[in-house]
């Protein structure tokens, strides 16, 4: 999908509402167009299109119009039958039928000539043949025939508005793109709390183990589902100076009680939806402060793989880190690269991961701005927004937060 915008925009980053009301009136096309597709007025338009401009329908139309009784074979079997009157043996046979004189008629009668000529005069004499011929004759007998009624037909569905849009729209194929995406997943926020069937709030292992929130050992705050609010069809995650008590995750001792004097949030669908590859997207701002770490990132079940598809780095206001995290060994290796954002993260963009088998390539609004091809991961993983921090934020600083007006998700076909 985001192909066809970079050839709309060019190689420049469009305006995120932009780039939005593209996107959005391309799916609704691509939705009409689908309608359109499996509708009986496109068939039908499709099959007569075929049919009206066919060789045979054309030749059929042709001697509709151009055709009369004189071309016909009735007509030479006409012609025959007057031939045949002006020959001397059937006027004589007339004349002696008319005179009664029935043995005499009934005698020449049995001639092939007199034969012949009685036959004809019973064809052109039928009810079949007159009206053959004043069909044939008729000068409105093209606009009485099923082939006429066909293009008729044919003419109407042709200046039909949605036939005439979806023809157009099919021979520009502009959802060649958009036709390979199966949406898979979808969150817009709307909602007056988080969906509790898509999200969670904290990390997997601690919702999983012991149905609560941890935090890594070097993080400096802990995560409430209170820092979670649903405000303005966003999921706002806020970062506060606050103290609480909640537990760290230590290799050695496992959970242990700390107190915090900062509080954030994480929502997760590590309980919900888990997909290997694809395309995976969120239309974020923020506002930043070091050393928070505001992250858009998918985890797998393990610490690694993990990708950062958005990590706000501590220093670079209109930075970001795009990040691949892989194992070898008991050794984890790591990929990171700086980027810029075109503008203020305190401004919304749609931040996009594409994940296929080869490659991960990152790009903001549409534009591809960082590509990998090694170490990519290979196995199914699952959405992360958060923010964090390693380093304690001075506390005139906060509060911060990170706002996400919608999450999607897709596979592609």
């Amino acid at each position: 999908m985001a192909n066809i915008f970079n050839t709309l925009f060019g190689s420049k980053f469009p305006k995120t509402e932009k780039y939005e009301n593209e996107i959005k009136v391309l799916e609704k096309d691509f939705e009409r167009f689908n309608s359109l597709e499996n509708s009986e007025d496109v068939k039908r338009y499709y099959e007569l299109d075929t049919l009206v401009h066919s060789g045979d329908f054309k030749q059929t139309v042709s001697k509709l119009k151009k055709e009369r009784f004189k071309d016909t074979d009735a007509f030479k079997q006409y012609k025959k039958f007057k031939e045949h009157k002006r020959s001397s043996n059937v006027k004589r046979y007339i004349k002696l039928i008319n005179k009664g004189k029935i043995e005499e008629a009934e005698e020449l009668k049995a001639t092939s000539e007199i034969q012949t000529f009685l036959e004809l005069k019973k064809i052109v004499e039928s009810s079949e043949f007159a009206n053959q011929k004043a069909e044939m004759n008729d000068k409105k007998r093209f606009q009485k025939s099923k082939e006429w009624q066909l293009i008729e037909e044919f003419k109407s569905l042709s200046k039909s508005e949605d036939i005439i849009w979806y023809v157009k729209t099919k021979d520009h194929n502009s959802f060649k793109e958009l036709g390979k995406w199966t949406l898979t997943f979808e969150d817009d926020f709307n909602g007056t709390k988080l969906d509790s069937s898509k999200w969670i709030t904290g990390y997997f292992w601690g919702k999983a183990l012991m149905n609560d929130n941890y935090v890594q050992a070097n993080e400096q705050q802990f995560f409430k589902n209170e820092n979670i609010e649903l405000r303005d069809s966003c999921a706002r995650i806020v970062s506060r100076n606050e103290e609480c008590e909640g537990k760290i995750w230590d290799t050695k001792f496992g959970f242990i009680p700390k107190k915090f004097e900062f509080t954030s949030g994480l929502i997760s669908t590590g309980q919900s939806f888990r997909q290997q590859f694809g395309r995976f997207e969120a239309k974020i701002k923020y506002s930043h402060t070091a050393p928070a770490a505001h992250t858009f990132w998918l985890l797998s079940e393990k610490m690694t793989p993990q990708v950062n598809i958005i990590k706000s780095p501590q220093a670079g206001k209109n930075k970001f880190e795009a990040g691949n995290f892989w194992s070898n060994g008991n050794e984890i290796n790591q990929k990171i690269e700086k980027l810029k954002i075109p503008g203020s993260p305190d401004n919304f963009f749609i931040y996009t991961l594409d994940w296929a088998k080869d490659k991960l390539e990152w790009k903001i609004n549409g534009v591809t701005v960082y590509q990998q091809t090694s170490n990519i991961p290979q196995t199914p993983m699952y959405l992360t927004l958060s923010t964090h921090f390693t380093d304690a934020p001075k506390a005139e600083k906060l509060p911060i937060s990170m706002d996400i007006d919608w999450v999607r998700c897709y596979q592609q076909n």
